[in-house]
C-alpha cells in the first residue's frame, strides 16, 4: 500500500513515511551515508499526502512503538528485557 501511495506521487516508501510524519508534526531523524539516500531523504517537502492517503497509512499496525516512556520503573524492566538485534 505504501509503494502505491509512493508510486501516485512519484516518491519512495522512505519518502511517503517521512511526509506523513512530517505532516503530523513529528521530528525525523534520518541517517544515511549514501548521498543518493540523504538527498532523497530531504526531498519530501515538495509534495502533500491527500486526506485519503493519510487516512490509509493511519490504518497500519501501530502495536510497535518506537517511542517508549522510560519514566516508570516498569517500562525501564520492560525495555531491559528486549532481546536486542547486536
Amino acid at each position: 500500500m505504501l509503494s502505491k501511495i509512493g508510486t501516485k506521487y512519484g516518491k519512495s516508501v522512505a519518502q511517503v513515511i517521512t511526509c506523513w510524519l512530517v505532516e503530523r508534526g513529528i521530528i525525523v531523524l534520518a541517517k544515511s551515508t549514501k548521498p543518493e539516500r540523504m538527498a532523497e531523504n530531504l526531498n519530501v517537502f515538495d509534495f502533500a499526502l491527500s486526506n485519503e492517503d493519510k487516512a490509509e497509512i493511519a490504518k497500519l499496525d501501530g502495536t510497535f512503538a518506537a517511542i517508549v516512556n522510560h519514566d516508570t520503573v516498569d517500562n525501564l524492566k520492560r525495555i531491559s528485557a528486549w532481546k536486542m538485534g547486536v
